[in-house]
């Protein structure tokens, strides 16, 4: 599964004598020796809660830093790590607010409103539309995003811009299955399973075809999950699960 890891491909790739990321050294700068040990502990955080607490005191003890939306969107990771989708689209929210071309944040939120959207939500439609907004938003950032780390390759940052896209897709891919476009929805899925790093995505597509009641159409993507490259035991195994439910409900 994907924690973080195109985050921690771009941004902690190189670092400075302090510990601060590379891409800190040319965009971004602590402006107090306190406030860079404040950024130092958020980013050696060893899990959500730690990263969270670390996050709160930076942007509370330093109201001007520069690193105020990285510190919202690392929040807003951590929330989504523990399973708080409220908070991490509370969060993810202020990221954008703080800076609106910030790709990460509006890829976190177009997954979570997607991802968390049932057929027989009262708040459906709203939830599809902001997914939709969030999506076109990180699409339209990173046509023109620059490398955050100047020493990143050009292949690899390449390679992280698609992975980024292909998460994009997942949503889009399931507002279309709500809306009944099943030709989108192949598609933005065939973009996915080419794109996106995560089989996980493509697990989470085919439940929420399974959701819309595509039963026949959520097979090939559990497949397209058990085939990753990516995918490790545990993951073809509740792919393999998922795609047996499928098949079940189409024999009924």
């Amino acid at each position: 599964m994907r924690r973080s890891k195109t985050f921690a491909a771009v941004f902690l790739a190189g670092t400075l004598l302090a510990g601060m990321p590379a891409f800190a050294q040319k965009q971004m700068k602590p402006k107090s020796k306190k406030e860079a040990d404040a950024i130092q502990a958020m980013l050696s955080a060893q899990d959500p809660d730690a990263r969270i607490k670390a996050a709160d005191e930076l942007i509370t003890k330093f109201a001007d830093t520069e690193f105020k939306a990285y510190a919202l969107y690392l929040e807003a990771d951590s929330y989504q790590q523990k399973g708080d989708n409220d908070k991490a689209i509370v969060f993810g929210e202020q990221t954008l607010e703080a800076d609106p071309k910030n790709y990460q944040a509006a890829v976190l939120l177009a997954k979570t409103y997607a991802g968390t959207t049932h057929n027989n939500d009262l708040d459906k439609e709203e939830k599809l539309t902001k997914a939709t907004k969030y999506a076109n938003q990180a699409l339209e950032a990173l046509k023109t995003a620059e490398k955050p780390n100047p020493q990143l390759p050009d292949a690899q940052w390449a390679d992280v811009k698609k992975d980024f896209e292909g998460q994009c897709y997942y949503a889009t891919a399931i507002v279309a299955a709500y809306h009944n476009k099943m030709d989108e929805v192949a598609a933005d899925l065939d973009k996915v399973a080419t794109m996106d790093t995560d089989p996980t995505d493509l697990i989470r597509a085919g439940r929420a075809l399974l959701d819309a009641k595509k039963y026949a159409e959520a097979v090939p993507w559990f497949d397209k999950a058990i085939a990753s490259p990516n995918a490790n035991a545990q993951i073809k195994d509740i792919a393999t699960k998922d795609k047996a439910r499928a098949q079940a409900m189409i024999r009924k």
